[in-house]
C-alpha cells in the first residue's frame, strides 16, 4: 500500500466521514471497466519497452520499496506465528507461485514527482493465462485536496510470482538483476491494467470497489504466467461470512496494528517484506462497503493479497473471491486509527464491477 513511510490519518478521517454520510450500494449490474492507459503498448518497440520495464528493478530498487525501513527482520509473536498472520511455507502447494509481490513506480500526475512502493498480487485461471489480480490503490490514487497519497498513477509495474526475499540485501545499491533465489518463475512486467468504473471516479477509498486486473508478461519467457506458475480459480458474487484466507507480503511497521508497544506482548509482531504470510479465520460482511472483514495482523505491503475462501492448506489451491483493500475497526463509530492501521483486515468482495475488470483483462492480449 503506497505510499512506504506516509502516515495517512487526514485520508483516514476523510474516507470515514465520508463512509459515514454515504453508504455504498450492494454489488449493482455490471458496469464497464475502466482501462488506465497501457504502461507496455502493443507496437513494434513492444518487446524492447518490455524488457525496459522489467530491467528497472534492480536488487537496489526491490530493496528500496520492498522491504522495510526499519533495518530489522520480521519477529514473531513470543508464543509463535498464529492465525492472525503466519509465514506461509515456501514452494508448499499452488499458492506459493500463484502469489507474489508487486512492485510500482508512482508518478504524481500533477508534478512529476517518482515514488516507489509495493503491493501483493495474485494469478488466476483466465482466458488468456496472464491475468493478475490486485488492488485498485496499487494502480492508481487520488485523494481528497491531494492530502495522504496525493495524485499518483503507476507508470512502471512489475509482478514477482513466488518472491522470496531472503536473498535480498538490504540497503544494497546493487544494479544487478534479481536471480532465480528472489525471483523463482521470473520477473513479469505488467502491460495492461483495469480499475473497477468506481474507483475510476474514486480512487480513494471514499466509495470502496478497491480492485484491479492487470496483464503481464515477461521479456524471456514467451509462455503466459498462468503456464508457469498455475492460476487460482475465481469466483463473483459469492456468499459472504464464510471462511477466508488472505495472503500478502507485509512489510511497514509503522502502521503496523500488531507492534510492540501497541498492543499486548503476546500478540505482538513485526514485518519485513521478504515473505509470504497467511491470515485466516471467519469474516464477516461490512454493512457499509459489502467488504469482506477478518481479525488479521499482516501490515501495509499486503494490499492486493488474495481473498480465498474453500482454501487447501495441503494443495495450496482456493478460490480467489477478493482482494484485500484497507483495514477496519468496527468499535470506531468516529475516529481514524481503524482504517489506518486496524486490527482488521477488510476486502473488497468481488462483485459484478470486479468481474467486469477481470473479464476485460482475460480478453485482452498481453501484447
Amino acid at each position: 500500500m503506497p505510499s512506504r513511510h506516509a502516515l495517512t490519518a487526514v485520508l483516514g478521517l476523510l474516507a470515514l466521514t465520508a463512509a459515514l454520510l454515504t453508504a455504498a450500494p450492494p454489488a449493482r449490474a455490471a458496469v464497464p471497466a475502466f482501462e488506465l492507459r497501457p504502461l507496455v503498448p502493443a507496437g513494434p518497440d513492444h518487446q524492447e519497452r518490455l524488457r525496459a520495464e522489467v530491467e528497472y528493478w534492480t536488487l537496489g530498487k526491490m530493496a528500496d520499496a520492498g522491504l522495510n525501513n526499519e533495518d530489522r527482520d520480521a519477529t514473531a509473536p513470543p508464543g509463535g506465528w498464529d492465525d492472525l498472520s503466519r509465514p506461509w511455507p515456501r514452494e508448499h502447494g499452488r499458492i506459493s507461485r500463484t502469489a507474489g509481490k508487486i512492485f510500482m513506480e508512482y508518478t504524481d500526475v500533477e508534478t512529476g514527482a517518482t515514488s516507489t512502493s509495493s503491493c501483493s498480487g495474485n494469478v488466476v485461471s483466465s482466458a488468456n493465462r496472464s491475468v493478475v489480480l490486485t488492488a485498485a490503490h496499487c494502480l492508481r490514487i487520488h485523494t481528497p485536496l491531494d492530502v495522504g497519497f496525493g495524485n499518483v498513477v503507476a507508470t512502471n509495474m512489475v509482478f514477482v510470482p513466488g518472491f522470496d526475499g531472503a536473498n535480498l540485501p538490504r540497503d544494497t545499491s546493487s544494479t544487478r538483476l534479481p536471480g532465480k533465489d528472489i525471483a523463482p518463475y521470473g520477473v513479469w512486467g505488467v502491460t495492461r491494467q483495469w480499475i473497477t468504473h468506481t474507483w475510476s471516479r474514486s480512487a480513494d477509498w471514499l466509495l470502496g470497489r478497491d480492485m484491479a486486473s492487470v496483464v503481464v508478461a515477461n521479456p524471456d519467457d514467451p509462455r503466459p504466467i498462468a503456464e508457469v506458475t498455475g492460476g487460482q480459480e475465481v469466483a463473483f458474487g459469492q456468499p459472504q461470512n464464510q471462511t477466508h484466507h488472505v495472503f500478502g507480503y507485509p512489510t511497514i511497521n509503522e502502521r503496523n496494528h500488531y507492534r510492540p508497544g501497541n498492543v499486548p506482548a503476546a500478540l505482538q509482531r513485526t514485518f519485513d517484506g521478504r515473505s509470504l504470510m497467511v491470515t485466516q479465520g471467519t469474516t464477516h460482511n461490512d454493512p457499509v462497503y459489502y467488504n469482506d472483514v477478518l481479525a488479521g495482523a499482516q501490515s501495509p505491503g499486503c494490499s492486493g493479497g488474495a481473498l480465498l475462501q474453500n482454501f487447501d492448506p495441503a494443495t495450496g489451491a482456493g478460490v480467489q473471491v477478493g482482494v484485500f483493500s484497507r483495514y477496519d475497526d468496527p468499535a470506531q463509530i468516529i475516529g481514524i486509527l481503524g482504517w489506518v492501521q486496524g486490527p482488521n483486515m477488510s476486502s473488497t468482495h468481488f462483485g459484478a464491477e470486479e468481474q467486469a475488470v477481470y473479464n476485460a483483462a482475460q480478453a485482452a492480449s498481453p501484447a
